[in-house]
């Protein structure tokens, strides 16, 4: 089921995919409200970090209660990414198996270069190394769009 070449179809596939999670990822997770969660406890890590310096009972006690906050912090934290984790593994494994698996008997062979086999399919090299490539595209043309 080629359409242009394999090569060609699964970078397609990985522009898909990776447009698919970011868009899940800007509806499901809040990143200027993860970012301030993350400048808090890096405040409460420094904080907590003083407090174990000091070896009296009430550094003690207030630590531990740093610590449980903390502890808090990253629970919602996770909870905010697994909403997203859930939906991206809902919906990506589908079209990834589905689009991509059906190459599995393809030769890759890109700028003259084989892909190898290392512990995947080529294609399954391929997919992840066009991924990765449009990932950084994208996240780099988001930043700029964003500022």
């Amino acid at each position: 089921m080629v359409v242009f070449s394999a090569v060609i179809d699964v970078s397609l596939f990985a522009i898909l995919v990776g447009i698919i999670s970011q868009v899940l990822q800007r509806k499901l997770m809040n990143k200027k409200e993860q970012k301030a969660k993350q400048d808090k406890m890096k405040e409460k890590q420094k904080k907590l970090k003083e407090l174990m310096k000091n070896q009296d009972e009430k550094s003690r006690k207030e630590a531990e209660q740093l610590n449980i906050e903390l502890m808090q912090d990253m629970k919602d934290m996770f909870k905010g990414m697994q909403k997203f984790m859930i939906a991206s593994f809902v919906v990506i494994l589908p079209i990834f198996y589905l689009g991509v698996s059906s190459y599995a008997k393809e030769t890759f062979i890109v700028f003259g270069w084989q892909v190898p086999e290392f512990f995947f399919a080529p294609y399954i090299v391929w997919y992840m190394i066009s991924s990765i490539i449009f990932s950084l595209i994208f996240n780099a043309v988001m930043k700029i769009i964003e500022k």
